[in-house]
């Protein structure tokens, strides 16, 4: 993973939705960070070069220096360092701009400046100087670095801003100027699996597999989108590798638990969430599913305290809600089902059984009119076995 970026899958759903949760995140750069930023950029920043005439050291040696030499491209690089040091980034920028003007495409002032920018939150404009940069040297390590954490910071900017598709295009923009960095490739493709564009989202993460082979974090993430692409084979031996190197991520079991699940492979399935559950025992879905599998197989009592468990994770968990209506249903206890059932369609109102066992309950109890308008919901509906994983 890149210098202040996290990946996470979050650990609740049971509306019977997919959830879109973010698959990557970053924490802005703090005061320290900041400071950290332009000295790690400015640490390569060469004093002078072969054989030229040794440059003045101090601050006040460079500004009479420069007086004489304004356009010294490498001195004034120098001195913004040290203006940067002292903690006037203002003064910094205005030394590099200048240095700019003089030598657009320096490599050591577009880096400078761009690190400053970074650290200001300025992620286009620093993108803009990285991009001068690569544009010339894909290989120069200061431009690449930059770029990409300009523009993950950028894509999290836009996240949290609501706007999935600037996050996107900030990704595949950079993937213009790195088109080789795996990283940058495995957060495109993460993106793009978010926002259910599952065939470029198999694309980058494929790419980036290619060029960094063994990444577990791109492995988990093709995993899922397999997953999503009904393709259960390749998705079953991605998960399994990633499992392999991470044999205690609790996420993981679960998300094969559901891949085995939805073949039918009720006893792997079984082994998967229980896993899950023992590497993680507030693993809410893992409960579910594990007391969806024991509704589906007519085992009422072993059912009943999972769906509680996850009710105790989570009172609102449509899925597990709608287990225990049904199970009242089955045990003719129907206000008790109205009142699960009502609560499951509030909570999760695409989640198809729940509106059917709901009029069912409610047409056993008489109210015709109300039981008529929730089947006609449940035959809009796609039914369980046809609906999107919940996301861990």
């Amino acid at each position: 993973m890149s210098a202040g970026l996290l990946r996470s899958y979050p650990q609740r759903a049971g509306d019977g939705k997919v959830s879109c949760p973010p698959l990557f995140m970053s924490q802005p750069l703090t005061s320290f960070g900041r400071a950290l930023v332009l000295a790690l950029a400015f640490a390569a920043v060469p004093a002078v070069s072969a054989g030229q005439t040794p440059a003045p050291q101090t601050a006040a040696q460079l500004r009479t220096y420069l007086a004489a030499h304004p356009d010294d491209v490498e001195e004034l690089t120098e001195f913004a360092r040290i203006r940067a040091g002292q903690g006037d980034a203002a003064e910094a920028e205005r030394l590099l701009k200048h240095a700019l003007a003089v030598s657009p495409n320096s490599p050591v002032a577009n880096n400078a400046l761009g690190a400053i920018l970074l650290a200001q939150h300025r992620y286009p404009e620093a993108m803009d100087c990285f991009e001068t940069v690569l544009a010339t040297n894909l290989r120069d390590p200061d431009a690449r670095k930059g770029e990409l954490q300009a523009a993950t910071a950028l894509a999290l900017q836009a996240r949290s801003a609501g706007n999935q598709q600037a996050a996107l295009e900030c990704l595949q923009h950079a993937r213009k100027s790195l088109p080789d960095d795996p990283t940058l490739l495995t957060d495109l493709g993460i993106q793009a699996h978010g926002m259910h564009l599952l065939e470029p989202a198999a694309e980058a993460l494929n790419a980036a597999l290619a060029l960094k082979p063994g990444d577990l974090t791109a492995i988990y993430a093709l995993a899922r989108v397999e997953a999503d692409q009904e393709q259960p084979a390749a998705a079953e031996r991605h998960y399994r590798a990633y499992l392999a190197a991470r044999p205690g991520d609790a996420s993981a079991h679960y998300g094969l638990g559901r891949l085995l699940e939805r073949q039918l492979r009720t006893a792997d399935a079984k082994e998967e969430f229980e896993r899950s559950i023992a590497l993680q025992p507030m693993q809410t879905e893992s409960y579910y599913e594990l007391g969806q599998i024991a509704l589906d197989g007519q085992h009422d009592a072993e059912a009943e305290p999972l769906f509680r468990k996850a009710l105790e994770r989570d009172p609102k968990h449509g899925g597990a809600l709608t287990g225990m209506g049904i199970l009242s249903y089955r045990a003719k206890d129907y206000a008790k089902a109205e009142d699960y059932l009502a609560r499951a369609v509030a909570s999760a109102p695409k989640y198809q059984p729940a509106h059917y066992y709901y009029g069912l309950t409610l047409g056993r109890m008489g109210k015709k009119d109300q039981a008529e308008a929730e089947m006609k919901i449940a035959v809009s509906l796609q039914p369980r076995h046809m609906a999107p994983a919940p996301m861990q």
